[in-house]
């Protein structure tokens, strides 16, 4: 399980639109970018927009991967309620988006279901309250068809989320190159934990207590 969010500076969202949209036309790519409909032939697209993230200094991207959900005890430490579970992980995933005081952040959450608005709404709530209210938050639910930085977003978790699963053989070979060119990229590999303060490519791994 993986939650993961793309930071991208307001004055620089239509700049990130704009360049996926150019490398949609030179790789004649235009359909959604979804990690559970990969295509080998298009294998230099998702590297592209690999390397898109990692050259855009504007682009910053957080996870949060819990490493066995088999051994989550929601009724120990989550008031027996999975939703308490998934406003932690955001809030891990998100927080340290949202370190510059009196700011003004907006919020694209990916459509899962037809609680979404309600979790945005609660997770709010929860955001700025931990910040002291310090900052101005909205959020907003929309399908992953209608904006391509979280598109971009589910090709980085799906890697991540693949690599990190231990139920599966690992035997696609797309992925695994996808998976390949992330690590060089990033110079690093994508299941052990970054440092705190890395800011551009930052993965934090939650291991469920026995």
């Amino acid at each position: 399980m993986v939650f993961g969010a793309i930071k991208c500076d307001a004055d620089q969202v239509a700049n990130a639109i704009k360049q996926i949209k150019s490398l949609r036309v030179v790789h004649n790519y235009h359909t959604e970018i979804k990690w559970t409909k990969l295509h080998t032939k298009h294998l230099p697209f998702y590297k592209a927009l690999i390397n898109l993230f990692f050259d855009c200094h504007f682009l910053k991207f957080k996870a949060t991967v819990v490493l066995d959900k088999n051994l989550l005890d929601h009724e120990k430490y989550n008031n027996g309620s999975h939703a308490d579970f998934y406003y932690k992980m955001a809030y891990y995933s998100l927080r340290d988006f949202l370190s510059t005081p009196n700011t003004t952040y907006q919020i694209y959450f990916d459509y899962v279901d037809t609680q979404g608005n309600n979790k945005a709404s609660r997770l709010r709530d929860i955001l700025i309250n931990r910040m002291h209210g310090n900052l101005e938050l909205s959020t907003q639910v929309i399908r992953s068809h209608e904006s391509n930085l979280i598109q971009l977003c589910d090709l980085l978790i799906g890697a991540i989320g693949y690599v990190n699963r231990n139920d599966l053989a690992h035997l696609s070979s797309i992925k695994n190159q996808i998976i390949e060119h992330l690590k060089v990229k990033s110079h690093r590999s994508l299941n052990i934990a970054s440092a705190p303060w890395e800011e551009k490519f930052n993965l934090f791994l939650f291991s469920p207590r026995k």
